[in-house]
């Protein structure tokens, strides 16, 4: 059985995982609060995608100069 909310979170790869488990902890903390449920209830999916993959305004992040 799937728990509800289901939440997934795409970002770019390259997260340490203590990065992530901060992340699931604080998005946990706000859906349980705003929903009054449980935190069981909350499954996440975090997908982390090259920025090779990632394209905004019909140009890749990769090529992108921040």
């Amino acid at each position: 059985m799937k728990k509800l909310p289901y939440i997934e979170i795409n970002t770019w790869s390259g997260k340490d995982i203590e990065t992530k488990r901060r992340l699931v902890e604080e998005v946990t903390k706000a859906v349980i609060s705003v929903l009054d449920i449980k935190p069981k209830m909350v499954s996440i999916i975090i997908r982390d995608i090259p920025k090779e993959n990632w394209a905004v305004g019909g140009v890749l992040d990769v090529d992108k100069n921040y």
